[in-house]
């Protein structure tokens, strides 16, 4: 045993040997049979009351109205925390409770149970009386509170106050203390949950349970700790206290450290209680503690186990934004979003993503999060909780991305889901941006009635369906429009290796342009857009597609415009290679550059030559009427005819003109002037057998062929038929559309599309050579393959084989003369014209992988293709679905891109439009008003064959595109965009 540190007094030792810890035991009786008695004798006297003087119910109504019951409901509210007051004064108890032990803990080491001292003299006594108070007045507020008096007295609180505060209150009168029962104090750990729970600390089942296990287990172990250490420095009665411990030798601590490698049966043997009470004790506790140890460990373990791994809060840096990712997250949609997110092509983008997703994320998507953890972060939780969004600080966030599930097998169920977390979003914090995707169109009207939703913002929504089927119907007019379209909005490298085939290398050469948004110089102030568009081109190496106004002006775009001028702080949409190359706009002085060859050489002026291009744009036309802004009319650098409004515009005769205004007399347009529009049809009108269609003479027409069942959820196929129905298109020139797949499919469809003129539809399978052929899909002008059907994501080599086949079987077809015996007649073959047989496809895939399929030139090896890296896509044949993913970045980046896209795809989709579509009653008829005239007269995508054009000379070999460029530009206001080589 080692010696005692601690000198004692021999006062002190004569004080504790006297024994008088009985007094202080039947101070705790005495309290608890008077309570007792007193709670029995209430009962009886109220139990007579009720039997001599019964209560009517009126009486018992306005007994419940009383004074009493009324403080008895306030002494309920702020005992329970239900008010917070109430909890302030659950917290303040508990932490008096909390001080107690501590000052319980302090008196061990004193290692005397006993003590003769008065009041005066004793710290901790002072500072324990007034908790004892705190306790007392908190137990008559109990006490008022308890509806039932019984339940009351044998609470837990109640006798953990009924043993410690008689003792104290006592010590006070014979100026005496006992250390004793104190210990009990450290039973209201068991409380802790509740507590937590008031201040709203603890909020799931899971936590909540963890910390009652964790509370029962250190209450407890604490509890015994106090138990063995008043046995074990007592000493047992019935051996009138000689086998005491002696002082220090057995410490509050070292009562601890037993306990816990005891309930652990390890057992060192280092500590051991020598007292009859205490190896009874031993006894008892290593029963209980072994057991439900037993128990609650593997439960402990679960509950850990069970917390979310990507919990935890997002610290937000000052230094670096922070887009916040939701919605669809997994590993296939993710993976293709970051690809293009942090692609090298996009410069200095100091961004991280943090996503937000309900499900943990599986091994493959783990991988990926440990691949990009200094620019990824994931945290488990949704959009809807307020506390998920504040946990990831979506009110800082640069943007909220919300991305939608394009495989879904209910569309309408997965928009409705997204749109619910734009609500959650705008609710809890209305200025932060948000971008959403879509499947259908006609669900973007929800978004129009969200208050916090606001174009301002840059709030977007990109509608997979319309974007999609709108560059599909543009590339039926302009064939290899979606490739072009996909480039400029996808980053992408120029990466040009040596053994790549010719094609591959010119094609790979200008598909790494972007379109990027710059404000003009004020070089180019008064300028026409026709003007600017040729200078930009020839001298920056820029193409010039649209001016956008700024916010505060209404922020429109305007594609082509005939005749708008240059305004100041205008922004220009460009198609460049780098946002370096862009800022030549801005930095451009015709003082300073006007000379320069290199374009590399063009940066900002250092002579201060740009401020007096300023200034001469302010005083242009004062001085010399001559020259504007640095162009002298007298340079005749550009030809300044009257430019006509339209990506292109053919010259008419008068006999044409007249014929053109007859034939409008005729058209009636929707009620927007957007959309060819004509009397409600039915689908039975409409309809065309195998045989009608045999003998009817299509050229030229569109074939929109679909595999679909009965219950496969509906593609949208207005999206398809309206910018082929746009009005800026004339009556005689729009193709007749012949839809060709399951009838009771096309029947859901048919209630958006028995407005527009022109259409027929056939029943039968994109498969079948009969229904093809009599379709005249070999005269046709494009011939599209759609799919309805939901692709199975674990096989997505098995998810585009309709389209494939399909696609193959019309390649292999034989059209002019017998088609009996292709298979035979070789030499009928050989003399067989190759464009009869050439039929041009559009193929919308749902994975980019399938492309291998229908490339015939290149063996791709690898699952991860680069989709405009293969000649289906180069050559205008096969789009998938991943493509568009690339456009959630692209709208981040630059807002103006989607508002271009849409204005150029749709056909002239606008916020009126969406709103009578909204109303669910289709497109509607309007008068021919001056608004609806102008709305027609608006530009257009089209195909120009440049050996059938006004410049042919541009066809032979050795001609430049940029004179081609400035050619067009300067006749007939026409942009030039691409080149198409079949």
């Amino acid at each position: 045993m080692p010696h005692s540190p601690y000198n004692f007094t021999e006062e002190q030792l004569d004080c504790e040997a006297e024994r008088e810890w009985p007094v202080f035991i039947y101070s705790i009786l005495i309290t608890f049979a008077t309570l007792f008695l007193m709670v029995l004798l209430y009962k009886m006297l109220a139990g007579c009351c009720k039997k001599v003087f019964p209560q009517s119910p009126a009486d018992t109504q306005l007994g419940s109205s009383s004074f009493s019951s009324e403080i008895q409901e306030w002494a309920e509210g702020i005992t329970s925390g239900q008010t917070p007051s109430g909890r302030i004064l659950v917290v303040a108890v508990f932490f008096c409770n909390v001080v107690a032990m501590v000052l319980y803990v302090i008196d061990t080491s004193r290692q005397l149970l006993e003590e003769c001292i008065t009041w005066e003299e004793h710290i901790t006594l002072q500072i324990d009386f007034a908790l004892g108070a705190i306790f007392f007045l908190h137990f008559l507020l109990r006490f008022v509170a308890s509806d039932k008096v019984m339940s009351f007295l044998f609470a837990l609180n109640t006798i953990v106050d009924i043993i410690t505060l008689p003792p104290l209150f006592l010590s006070l009168w014979i100026q005496r203390t006992w250390l004793g029962l104190r210990f009990f104090r450290f039973l209201i750990i068991f409380s802790l949950p509740d507590v937590l729970v008031y201040v709203r600390l603890l909020q799931n089942s899971s936590s909540i349970r963890l910390t009652q296990l964790l509370s029962y287990i250190v209450g407890f172990i604490c509890w015994s700790g106090g138990f063995l250490f008043l046995l074990e420095n007592q000493g047992d009665p019935f051996h009138h206290y000689e086998n005491a411990r002696e002082k220090g030798s057995f410490r509050f601590g070292d009562n601890i450290w037993f306990l816990i490698i005891t309930a652990s049966t390890v057992g060192y043997g280092d500590f051991f209680p020598i007292t009859d009470l205490g190896k009874i004790f031993g006894v008892f506790y290593l029963g209980i503690a072994v057991g439900s140890f037993a128990n609650f460990i593997p439960e402990i373990a679960e509950l850990l186990g069970n917390q979310p791994k990507y919990a935890g809060n997002y610290v937000a840096s000052a230094e670096k934004q922070f887009i916040i990712v939701c919605g669809n997250i997994t590993y296939s949609s993710v993976s293709g979003f970051l690809a293009d997110f942090f692609h090298p092509a996009r410069e200095d983008v100091n961004c991280e993503v943090v996503f937000l997703n309900k499900l943990e994320p599986d091994l493959e998507f783990e991988g990926l999060l440990k691949r990009e953890k200094t620019r990824v972060t994931y945290f488990q939780g949704t959009m809807l909780s307020a506390m998920d969004l504040q946990r990831v600080c979506a009110e800082k966030a640069a943007a909220v991305l919300v991305m939608c599930d394009k495989f879904s097998t209910d569309p309408t169920r997965e928009d409705a889901s997204n749109i619910m977390r734009v609500i959650s979003l705008k609710n809890y914090c209305e200025g932060t941006r948000c971008i959403i995707q879509l499947l259908h169109y006609h669900n973007k009207s929800y978004l129009l009635n969200i208050p916090g939703w606001d174009w301002r913002r840059d709030d977007q929504a990109v509608c997979l369906n319309e974007v999609k089927f709108g560059m599909l119907a543009q590339s039926c007019l302009a064939p290899g429009f979606f490739t072009m379209a996909s480039n400029i909005i996808s980053a992408s490298l120029l990466h040009i290796m040596p053994e790549m085939p010719k094609w591959k290398k010119e094609y790979l050469s200008t598909s790494n342009k972007v379109i990027l948004a710059e404000t003009f110089s004020p070089t180019f102030v008064g300028l026409t857009f026709q003007e600017v568009a040729e200078i930009v081109y020839l001298r920056l190496n820029l193409v010039l597609i649209a001016m956008e106004a700024r916010k505060y002006e209404g922020g429109q775009i305007w594609i082509n415009p005939r005749n708008r001028k240059i305004t100041p702080n205008a922004i220009g949409l460009f198609i460049t290679a780098s946002s370096d190359a862009a800022k030549r706009v801005w930095f451009y002085c015709r003082v300073c550059h006007e000379h320069v060859e290199d374009v590399e050489e063009i940066k900002k002026c250092s002579c201060k030559r740009l401020a007096k291009a300023r200034y001469e744009y302010f005083n242009y036309g004062k001085e010399n009427p001559d020259q504007r802004n640095g162009f002298s009319n007298k340079q005749e650098l550009i030809k300044k005819e009257e430019p006509i409004e339209g990506l292109r515009k053919r010259k008419k005769s008068l006999s044409e003109a007249d014929h053109g205004r007859s034939e409008t007399a005729k058209m009636r347009f929707d009620g927007t002037g957007c959309f060819h529009w004509c009397g409600s049809q039915s689908i039975s009108d409409c309809t065309l057998t195998r045989q009608d269609a045999t003998v009817t003479m299509f050229a030229g027409h569109i074939v929109i062929t679909i595999f679909a069942e009965d219950e496969n959820p509906v593609l949208g196929l207005r999206n398809l038929v309206m910018p082929l129905r746009a009005s800026n298109i004339p009556y005689g020139d729009l193709r007749h559309i012949i839809i060709l797949g399951n009838m009771e499919f096309i029947k859901r469809e048919w209630k958006l599309l028995a407005n527009m003129p022109k259409i027929s539809v056939m029943d039968g399978s994109p498969s079948n050579r009969a229904d093809l052929r009599a379709v005249k899909v070999n005269l046709c002008r494009t011939c599209v393959i759609l799919s309805a059907k939901a692709p199975d994501k674990a096989e997505p080599v098995l998810a585009d084989k309709e389209i494939i086949m399909a696609a193959l079987n019309i390649k292999s077809m034989k059209f002019g003369g017998s088609f009996l015996n292709d298979e035979d007649d070789d030499d009928m073959d050989e003399e067989e014209d190759p464009e009869m047989n050439h039929v041009n496809l559009l193929l919308d895939l749902s994975f980019v992988s399938n492309v291998r399929y229908l490339d015939d030139q290149e063996m791709h090896m690898s699952d991860h293709l680069e989709l405009y890296k293969t000649l289906p896509f180069a050559s205008g044949t096969a789009m998938a679905k991943g493509i568009l993913d690339s456009l959630m970045s692209a709208t981040y980046f630059n807002a103006s891109a989607l508002k271009l896209l849409r204005q150029m795809v749709t056909g002239g989709a606008t916020i009126e439009l969406e709103k009578s579509l909204a109303e669910g009653a289709g497109l509607r008829g309007g008068y021919s008003t001056p608004e609806v005239e102008a709305a027609k007269n608006r530009i257009r995508v089209d195909e120009i064959v440049l050996r059938e054009s006004q410049w042919s000379r541009y066809a032979e070999y050795g001609a430049r595109f940029s004179d081609l460029f400035s050619a067009a530009i300067r006749e007939q206001g026409t942009l030039c965009l691409a080149i198409n080589r079949l």
